[in-house]
């Protein structure tokens, strides 16, 4: 799908000279365009519908774009001496988009005429109208990216999956369907407890009603409502991304570009400027800021020049800044993956240039929980000694900025216990599980007890290689930031130094910083499996009660990760990949400073860390100050943080969990006896759910636990956790001294009674505040009688 709609894209933009569409062999023999002309032709015949010209066709020319075209790489093409509107060249692409390395599994797959020319007639054609008003052609020349955006991002939401059965769908009695939504799905034999108006049917070819069934084997794509929430991929109209991103950016040239002495220096400041997005989607934020940071810089660099740009060659001279500030400016974070795939095509999309340079976002964008993760907060020594007032139980930490030395007696935080983990309070569950849960009740209050004088000097050790170790990766990351980073020359600001492959910085960091293929891991791995592990505790399963560790074994599990050499690692005699090929020597400094540490190893003589390790692969668990670590060191954070976060109370429901597999969950109203009844009884027609369930229960129950923390975030104790809240706090804390933040938001952090901490944080950050009624339903999600606004920050 992004492949096409690339194409789709770059041959409606032949300005850009990415496809060569005024060659008519490529038009009419390669081209995507030529197989638009095919979208309506009928295929009669079985042998045309199960054919392979489109899967050919395309294949062709995903590969022509990967690896370009000369004429002189063409015998035949030689030979017939193609000139003029014959004769095409395409300069090879070499994007992780059109890379078949990438898709090795989908290169197995033949997919017939019938269903990419349906693909292609959905990508290019309107829906159908009604009368005899002919579908019209979809222009992607006119197409916006953020409108482009608002489609893609839609499908976020949606999941897919083959029928293992014959399946048919249902309903809420009194409610119409709707093939667009969300879809409840029951087998032949479970149909019988449905009511006829809880059914869904549809008309067949004679006008009668029939049930609507899905064969087995079919491939069913339909929206996942608890999907939806938990991605919280709901997309903010073009009107207001823009309105929101031109305050936020007159605040920002307020702080960082007024007190600057001329033009020249405020145009170059600009092409410092650093933009996160940390609820990203599919960035429309990031390519908004983008489009008027490159107007601001090329009006600010024309003014210090004293020179105008002929107005023939604007927009090409903006669309190479907006590649500037692309490549190297912006950041982001989101919690699904295939979101920061989508933002990283929606980014390149926004700034195509005719240079064909091709933007790399490994270090930029990023697949993980914005909200919860360890940070650069420290507890004193005295605070540890008693669990009273005062004590690291009942207050939280003091942030220590990167680049400011730790003191002794300073403690991270991440190494401490708290008593919000792992604290599972539900009735059901409780009931479920009720010798698990009185051991992991056991096991806290051991856990939190104050530490003694022992434990204190293994904490201030433990400490202290963190701190060093922290130094290391922020410089490595910076270093890796520069040699990962191709020089691009703009108007008004020349550029120096050697581009690299996109090959080439994919290995610098899955070694350099990931440490895969290598047994020796990185300060960055090791420093992210013991946040991990503290993030793990939140969550840690309820069936494995018996694997949490002690106050001692937790000690060791760090010390072993964290202090190198104190597990042997490898035999006598034995070769070792323990350095990055990309530089090789910088590993064997690191190795002589803080030793070997090998994660197969480390994970076969502690489990623990292994499941740690489990745990935080699937809540993703995110550690700004890690991840960014340069950044914090070098900027004091980011210069602004802006978006649409999401707007959800995080709750258990345990009935929207079961009716994924029981839709009466969903579609009938029922008293709470006859909820656990039925939930019993469909605990026992499946058995496996029960475990799906327990770990929906406990991600949700984890994630409130860790919002409601003080420690975590203290400016919201005593509310009721809403994610795009966190957000707040977070943004300010990730913010440089002079950081402007910008969110759109519900008016509750302004009429919460027991907001009233939170607000005195907020109001003298405050700088903008419009509010908007959903009256003209811009969220059509969201009831026309909602108050949200949009709300600027400042430092």
């Amino acid at each position: 799908m992004y492949r096409l709609l690339f194409l789709f894209y770059i041959e409606a933009r032949p300005e850009l000279g990415y496809a060569p569409v005024t060659s008519e062999t490529y038009l009419k023999g390669y081209s995507l365009e030529h197989l638009r002309e095919l979208e309506m032709v009928p295929l009669t015949s079985e042998s045309e519908r199960r054919g392979r010209y489109f899967h050919d066709t395309l294949n062709r020319l995903f590969n022509l774009v990967f690896d370009g075209y000369r004429p002189t790489q063409d015998l035949l093409a030689t030979e017939s001496r193609q000139t003029g509107r014959d004769a095409f060249e395409i300069q090879p692409l070499k994007s992780h988009l059109f890379d078949p390395g990438y898709t090795r599994n989908l290169n197995r797959v033949v997919f017939p005429n019938h269903l990419l020319q349906r693909v292609i007639q959905l990508m290019s054609l309107s829906r159908p109208a009604r009368g005899n008003k002919r579908r019209g052609r979809i222009s992607y020349a006119q197409l916006g990216i953020n409108q482009l955006g608002a489609v893609y991002e839609g499908l976020l939401s949606y999941r897919g999956f083959f029928a293992r059965h014959d399946l048919y769908e249902v309903k809420p009695k009194g409610e119409s369907w709707d093939p667009l939504g969300i879809g409840y799905f029951v087998t032949a034999d479970a149909l019988a407890e449905y009511d006829e108006e809880e059914k869904v049917f549809i008309k067949d070819e004679a006008g009668h009603d029939k049930l609507l069934k899905h064969d087995k084997g079919t491939f069913i794509y339909r929206l996942a409502g608890r999907d939806r929430q938990k991605t919280a991929s709901y997309y903010t109209p073009e009107v207001l991304t823009r309105s929101l991103v031109k305050y936020a950016l007159k605040e920002v040239y307020k702080e960082q570009l007024d007190p600057l002495p001329d033009d020249a220096a405020r145009a170059e400041r600009i092409l410092q400027l650093t933009v996160c997005e940390p609820a990203m989607g599919s960035a429309a934020f990031l390519n908004e800021a983008i489009n008027q940071l490159a107007d601001k810089y090329l009006e600010l660099v024309q003014s210090a020049r004293r020179e105008r740009i002929p107005q023939q060659d604007y927009a090409g001279e903006k669309q190479k800044v907006k590649m500037f500030l692309a490549d190297k400016n912006v950041f982001g974070v989101d919690f699904n993956p295939v979101a920061v795939e989508l933002a990283e095509v929606a980014l390149w999309l926004n700034a195509l240039s005719s240079d064909r340079f091709i933007p790399w976002f490994g270090l930029q964008l990023h697949a993980g929980n914005s909200l919860i993760g360890a940070r650069r907060e420290v507890f004193t020594r005295g605070q540890l000694e008693h669990t009273g007032q005062g004590s690291w139980l009942k207050t939280p930490p003091e942030r220590l900025p990167l680049g400011q030395p730790r003191k002794e007696g300073q403690i991270w935080h991440f190494l401490l216990p708290d008593s919000g983990m792992a604290h599972y309070n539900d009735k059901e569950v409780k009931a479920l599980y009720p010798e698990r849960i009185k051991a992991i009740n056991a096991w806290r209050k051991a856990f939190t007890r104050p530490f003694d004088k022992d434990e204190l000097r293994r904490l201030e050790a433990l400490s202290e290689r963190i701190s060093g170790l922290w130094d290391e990766h922020a410089e490595s990351l910076a270093r890796l930031r520069r040699r990962t980073t191709d020089p691009y020359p703009v108007f008004g600001h020349t550029a120096r130094g050697e581009a690299t492959s996109l090959q080439y910085k994919d290995a610098v960091v899955d070694q350099e910083l990931l440490s895969n293929q290598l047994e020796n891991t990185s300060a960055y791995r090791r420093l992210k499996l013991a946040m991990d592990y503290w993030c793990a505790l939140w969550f840690w399963p309820i069936n494995a009660a018996a694997e949490l560790p002690d106050r001692d074994e937790w000690l060791m599990d760090l010390e072993n990760l964290l202090l190198g050499d104190t597990v042997a690692t490898h035999r006598v005699g034995e070769q070792m990949e323990l350095y990055a090929s990309t530089n090789p020597e910088e590993g064997r400094r690191f190795v002589d400073k803080y030793g070997v540490v090998n994660f197969s190893t480390l994970f076969a003589a502690f489990p623990r860390l292994k499941r740690a390790n489990a745990i935080a692969d699937k809540r993703r668990f995110f550690h700004w100050e890690l991840a960014f670590a340069d950044i914090f060191r070098d900027r004091g954070g980011f210069d602004l943080i802006l978006g649409n976060p999401p707007w959800i109370k995080v709750e258990w429901s345990s009935g929207d969990v079961l009716a994924d597999f029981e839709p009466r969950f969903a579609i009938r109203k029922m008293t709470a006896p006859q909820l656990a009844r039925l939930r019993e009884a469909t605990f026992e027609r499946i058995p496996a759910l029960q475990r799906g369930w327990t770990d929906a229960f406990e991600d949700s129950e984890g994630t409130q636990n860790f919002l409601n923390a003080e420690s975590n975030y203290p400016q919201l104790a005593g509310q009721k956790a809403n994610l795009y809240k966190c957000f707040l706090p977070r943004a300010w804390d990730n913010g440089n001294s002079h950081g402007v933040s910008e969110f759109l938001h519900p008016e509750g952090v302004y009429d919460d009674p027991n907001g009233g901490r939170f607000r005195r944080e907020l109001y003298p950050r405050l700088r903008a505040h419009f509010q908007f009624a959903n009256e003209v339903k811009l969220f059509a999600e969201v009831d026309n009688h909602t108050l949200y606004s949009a709300n600027v920050y400042g430092p």
